[in-house]
């Protein structure tokens, strides 16, 4: 059978969609049965698995968004529940062409929403054969300590992998916060790199670098004869990634009057280079990240809350690396296996883990990096060893353990104190006090705090 006018051979198919979104369940039955296929819709894993049990479908159109379920279990469950049958993932495309057909994700299809009846002629018209996904196999899935190169066994680790594999298959902005440090490129580049759009450019713009005199160009792009100095037109950074993802890095240092002016892209998906009046199409989705608490910086004035808003649509917090020290063994292993240049990757001694574990690495993870490339360029032998660590490093942890020591001593002296002058008064808490000094509330305190029971003070008064 063939639809008039479309130029495509139906195959009758029987459909499951699975989606959770009414609007865009009701979009996709209508495009398929345009193209004369029988359709069923579900909205939900239970639901899709019953429908699954008990018919004899020839596809499955799953949603990405289907719950915490769908990168893994359902799926799975879905061939597993009925072999043979094909399963093609969809993500948000917000209108944009999807790149070179058929993309795949852990070796499914993927299709981009709103659905075409020329992206569906390839899966509706294809063999069985050429649509039919192999399960994903445990080798071809994330490590559990390496995400993107993101290395962690932590749960909040975890929690930002789950999260980064979640965003990277749509094209909302996303906003990541964390110290200095704390690899926040390396979440913006995981994304990128975990998403349909991996083989789109990757352009990183540090905000906080930029001339300001500069900045409005190297972003928007200008025309020839634009200013003093433009003797050719250039394309923006922003116009540059196409439909790849534009890494804004330190956004809280841009200006306040280029705020403005990417809102403004953002929200009409166009840019207009310097000197211009045409405006040109911007396709890249914006990952944006900051050390600041731009909360603060709107009350201050010193960035536009609904740029924020805009940006914020996901937002992932990174934690300080002294809040996840379980992710130091792993980290530090990583980077001796980068630096090392000997066929053996040289091991850390247990002494020299426990200065790294005792440290708080307020430079995050990449102090610890730079720290274990100095330990590896000082180190001999199969072993890092606590005298191949930076000595500033040593240094703050010998001032660490001595100001414990120092407050070891003073708790010590202080219980003593108490304890001589309650045997002085007999056990008399008021009049004990006043001879040292303290008030009677604070002698209290203090009796509880270190445990002196009264009974045994007076008697060895």
């Amino acid at each position: 059978m063939r639809i008039a006018g479309s130029g495509f051979v139906a195959m009758n198919r029987k459909v499951l969609v699975v989606d959770i979104d009414e609007v865009s369940q009701e979009q996709c039955a209508r495009v398929l049965r345009d193209c004369a296929c029988q359709v069923t819709v579900a909205n939900s894993d239970a639901v899709a698995l019953a429908f699954i049990e008990n018919g004899d479908f020839n596809l499955v159109l799953l949603d990405f968004r289907l719950g915490t379920r769908f990168g893994s279990d359902l799926p799975a469950a879905l061939r597993q529940a009925k072999r043979g049958v094909n399963i093609v993932l969809m993500v948000e495309g917000v209108g944009m062409p999807t790149p070179q057909h058929p993309l795949r994700l852990c070796g499914y299809p993927l299709l981009t929403k709103p659905l075409k009846i020329e992206d569906l002629r390839q899966v509706l018209e294809g063999s069985p054969a050429a649509i039919a996904t192999p399960m994903p196999s445990a080798a071809a899935s994330p490590s559990a300590l390496e995400f993107g190169g993101l290395v962690g066994v932590s749960e909040r680790m975890k929690k930002i992998h789950r999260l980064i594999s979640k965003v990277a298959l749509q094209r909302h902005s996303v906003l990541i916060m964390g110290e200095s440090g704390t690899g926040k490129e390396l979440v913006a580049r995981a994304i990128h790199k975990s998403g349909p759009w991996k083989n789109e450019p990757f352009v990183a713009v540090d905000c906080g670098s930029l001339p300001a005199a500069l900045i409005e160009s190297e972003l928007f792009g200008h025309v020839k004869g634009a200013f003093t100095g433009a003797a050719q037109s250039r394309q923006g950074l922003l116009a540059s990634a196409g439909a790849g993802t534009v890494f804004l890095d330190e956004i809280g240092e841009l200006p306040v009057e280029l705020q403005s002016r990417l809102l403004r892209s953002l929200q009409e998906h166009e840019i207009r280079p310097v000197g211009s009046n045409t405006p040109v199409r911007f396709e890249a989705r914006i990952v944006a990240a900051t050390n600041q608490d731009l909360e603060a910086a709107i009350k201050r004035g010193t960035f536009r809350k609904d740029l924020f808003f805009r940006l914020n649509v996901v937002s992932i917090k990174i934690p300080p690396l002294r809040d996840r020290k379980e992710d130091i063994p792993e980290l530090a292993r990583h980077f001796l296996a980068r630096f090392s240049t000997e066929k053996t990757v040289p091991q850390i001694s247990d002494e020299a883990l426990g200065r790294l574990m005792s440290y708080d690495w307020p430079g995050n993870v990449r102090e610890l990096e730079n720290c274990i490339q100095h330990a590896v360029s000082l180190g001999s032998g199969p072993f890092i060893q606590t005298q191949d660590l930076p000595s500033t490093m040593l240094y703050h942890l010998a001032r660490k353990s001595a100001s414990r020591a120092d407050l070891s001593t003073l708790q010590a002296l202080e219980q003593q104190a108490i304890r001589q002058a309650l045997q002085a008064t007999g056990g008399d808490r008021v009049r004990a006090a006043r001879l040292l000094g303290i008030g009677k509330t604070t002698i209290y305190r203090k009796l509880k705090e270190y445990g002196i029971e009264m009974g045994a003070a007076e008697a060895s008064g």
